[in-house]
């Protein structure tokens, strides 16, 4: 997946497995939410000036980190943003879930009660038209070291094989429960992991018997790159081999920031929107829908009231720069943005073609089952278990990537990661 900025990792995403979406995907990341990132809700780590949720909860404890992170699931998404999300026409979310939703050892501090909450948002997606793209976005030991895992510290995912069966573990508990008949197929993608910084052959050691797990439903696989090139990975489908998976400061007063903004979206847009036959991306996904102060760049909705989004992304009309036959935009088509910008919450009170308003507050309780299905049904552990486990390290790695200029679009071949997320 790629990110809006161009500064950021370009990763690809490979619909590999049935049930591949056919239609074009224009997605927005729930960022911040299930997994979170101090970058992206400082409040959360102000008392504790910790650095990633693992270290959050050793300093809080398991009660009092739950009671604070259990006030943040049910109140920092609602159905109010995904009914936004739908009016912007956006099709489809991608949701972040750490490890530990599901599969939370003893002497980890992560405390769990995130499953309910993502039931919720599923069913959510259902009724009103938006599909779901699921991804590992930390795994035991870390893939990647960065804050984003619930981890900051040594890559220590492969120090053990404990760490990958745990992952799978995680990816079979996701796929049986969002395979069911009740949530009517809106999940159709699972991301193996994500931003792995591995090498290539843990990778493919990796993802070889995690494709199989997600693999036997009608639910797309989908792996990211691990920041290698794309020729890196011709010829590879952790299904088969034999197949090529080819990869082909605020701005409300700074005009000229915000009109390269817009020429930069609609140009990416453009891009990883196929305009013919034969053409392996199909869409993409932005970090984030929103954060909690709304940096530039990383949130959809300020890029919607800034006016450096087109406010209908599934309505061309909307659109600023014309496409010409070649798929990418006029450059030479005179644009500039307004003279200034005044952000305000984007309105959830109609989806796109009118027809949706929001109901519900989103409280976040857990009962709550939605008209998708009892959440009761979803069960966030697994039968099988594993008999050593692996001793996360600490450290202090950082990743400057979200420091760049437009980091909101991750394609679907993720942002920095905005993301553009694309398919092959």
């Amino acid at each position: 997946m790629v990110a809006f900025n161009l500064g950021a990792a370009v990763l690809f995403a490979s619909a590999l497995g049935r049930g591949a979406q056919a239609a074009i995907v224009r997605g927005v990341n729930l960022g911040g939410w299930l997994v979170t990132e101090p970058w992206m809700t400082p409040s959360l780590f102000k008392a504790t000036d910790t650095e990633d949720e693992w270290h959050l909860c050793n300093e809080l404890g398991k009660d009092k980190c739950r009671e604070t992170l259990e006030d943040h699931w049910s109140t920092f998404y609602t159905r109010d943003d995904l009914v936004a999300i739908k009016r912007a026409g956006l099709t489809s979310v991608r949701i972040p879930l750490g490890y530990w939703a599901v599969d939370l050892l003893d002497y980890e501090p992560y405390v769990s009660g995130q499953y309910p909450y993502l039931v919720r948002a599923v069913q959510w997606a259902n009724d009103l038209g938006l599909h779901v793209f699921l991804d590992i976005h930390g795994a035991p030991g870390s893939q990647n070291g960065w804050e984003e895992t619930g981890l900051v510290g040594p890559v220590d995912f492969t120090a053990n094989q404990t760490n990958a069966d745990r992952t799978i573990k995680v990816l079979r508990n996701l796929t049986e429960e969002f395979s069911k008949d009740h949530y009517g197929g809106v999940v159709t993608n699972i991301e193996l992991l994500n931003e792995p910084l591995l090498s290539m052959d843990d990778l493919k050691l990796f993802y070889t018997p995690a494709a199989q797990v997600v693999n036997v439903t009608g639910i797309n696989v989908t792996i990211h790159d691990g920041f290698y090139n794309p020729h890196s990975w011709a010829n590879y489908d952790p299904n088969d081999e034999s197949i090529t998976a080819n990869t082909t400061g605020n701005t409300e007063y700074d005009q000229d920031k915000r009109t390269w903004f817009r020429k930069l979206f609609e140009a990416q847009n453009a891009a990883f929107t196929p305009y013919g036959a034969g053409q392996s991306s199909i869409g993409w996904y932005f970090w984030s829908w929103k954060l909690e102060y709304d940096i530039d760049a990383w949130s959809y909705r300020r890029g919607l009231s800034d006016g450096y989004i087109p406010s209908n992304i599934s309505d061309p009309s909307t659109y600023e720069f014309p496409i010409k036959d070649n798929g990418c935009i006029d450059t030479d088509h005179a644009y500039q943005a307004k003279a200034t910008a005044t952000f305000s919450t984007y309105s959830a009170s109609a989806t796109s073609d009118g027809s949706e308003s929001s109901s519900g507050s989103g409280s976040g309780s857990s009962s709550d089952s939605g008209s998708g299905g009892d959440s009761s049904s979803a069960s966030t552990t697994d039968s099988s278990s594993s008999s050593s486990t692996s001793t996360p390290g600490s450290g202090a790695a950082s990743f400057s990537g979200k420091n760049n200029a437009l980091s909101g679009l991750v394609y679907l071949a993720v942002a920095p990661l905005a993301f553009f997320s694309f398919f092959l």
